[in-house]
C-alpha cells in the first residue's frame, strides 16, 4: 500500500476559506435573472441542464453557460442539504484561490418549498472563448507523440493536471468528480491552457479517514479516459508527478495499480464508455 504521506499537507481549508463562503454567498443572485436571459428552468424536466446565452453586466453582453439543477423526483430528494450551485461557487473560487485557472462565476441562487427541500437551483459561468473539453482538445491538438510538438504539449497538459491534482488533495480536498469532461483546454499564443470546470460535489474532508480512497477515486477518473487516449509511459509520468517521485520509484508502480485495479472495478464496466480501443490497460 503507498501512503500519501509523501505528498505535503496544508490546512484543510486555504487561509481565505471563511473569506470565500462569504463571497459565494455575496454572489447569489435573485431568481429573476433567469426570465431576464429567457429561461424557464420549470420546464426542465432532467437532473440537469445546461443553457448558452448571454448576460448583461456594465452595458456590455457577456457569453455566458447557465446550468440549472432540478430536483423533483422524490420528495426527499436533497431535502435539507446545501445546494450544488453553492457548493460549486465555493468549490471554483477555492481553485482559483490556490492559482487552478476557473471560469468566473457571475453567479448562483436556488428556490426551495416551503418546508425546506430544494425544488430548483442555478449557477451562471463566463464562457471560456476558444477553450474546449480536454479529450476534445487532445485529439485535434495532439492526438499522438509522432512530432515533437504534440509531445511537448502532451507532457505539460499531464503535469499541470498531475500537479493541481496533487495540491488539492494536499489540501484535504477531493473534486469527486474529475472527468476529462470537467477540464477545458485552449491554445493560447501556441501554449496550451486548462481550466477546471464543473465541481458540485467535491469538498474537505480534513479527517484522514477515507483519503487513500478518494485519492484513488479522483486519479482512477481521470485514468477512465486516459487509458484510451494515452499511452502507458504517459499514465506513469502522471502517477510519478502526483506523487512527486522519480519515474523509476517503486511507489509509482505501486500506486498506478491501485488506481488500475479501483478504474477497473468502478468503471470498466459501466455502460456509455467511450468507443475506442485503449492503447492498454
Amino acid at each position: 500500500m503507498v501512503s500519501d504521506n509523501n505528498i505535503k499537507k496544508y490546512p484543510p481549508l486555504s487561509p481565505d476559506a471563511a473569506i470565500l463562503s462569504a463571497l459565494a454567498g455575496s454572489i447569489r443572485c435573485q431568481w429573476s435573472v433567469l426570465n431576464q436571459m429567457n429561461i424557464d428552468a420549470s420546464a426542465v424536466r432532467m437532473r440537469s441542464k445546461l443553457f448558452q446565452r448571454y448576460f448583461t453586466e456594465s452595458q456590455s453582453q457577456i457569453p455566458v453557460h447557465v446550468k440549472i439543477y432540478t430536483y423533483r423526483k422524490h420528495p426527499l430528494h436533497r431535502f435539507c442539504r446545501r445546494g450544488r450551485s453553492r457548493v460549486e461557487t465555493r468549490n471554483l473560487l477555492f481553485f482559483k484561490n490556490i492559482g487552478i485557472p476557473v471560469p468566473r462565476v457571475i453567479g448562483w441562487g436556488e428556490r426551495r418549498i416551503w418546508w425546506g427541500k430544494l425544488d430548483e437551483e442555478f449557477i451562471i459561468t463566463e464562457t471560456i472563448a476558444g477553450a474546449q473539453p480536454l479529450d476534445v482538445f487532445v485529439e485535434i491538438a495532439c492526438p499522438d507523440r509522432s512530432q515533437p510538438l504534440y509531445a511537448e504539449r502532451r507532457d505539460k497538459i499531464i503535469d499541470q493536471i498531475s500537479r493541481w491534482t496533487r495540491k488539492l488533495h494536499a489540501y484535504h480536498f477531493f473534486h469527486n468528480d474529475l472527468y476529462w469532461r470537467n477540464i477545458l483546454a485552449r491554445l493560447t499564443n501556441e501554449e496550451v491552457e486548462l481550466f477546471w470546470i464543473d465541481c458540485p460535489t467535491g469538498g474537505f474532508h480534513p479527517l484522514s479517514i477515507g483519503h487513500r480512497h478518494r485519492q484513488l477515486k479522483d486519479c482512477a477518473t481521470l485514468d477512465n479516459l486516459a487509458r484510451v487516449l494515452c499511452t502507458r509511459e504517459e499514465r506513469k509520468r502522471f502517477v510519478a508527478s502526483y506523487l512527486g517521485c522519480a519515474a523509476d520509484d517503486p511507489n509509482v508502480l505501486t500506486f498506478a495499480q491501485a488506481v488500475t485495479r479501483y478504474r477497473r472495478r468502478r468503471f470498466d464496466s459501466r455502460h456509455g464508455l467511450k468507443k475506442s480501443m485503449p492503447v492498454d490497460s
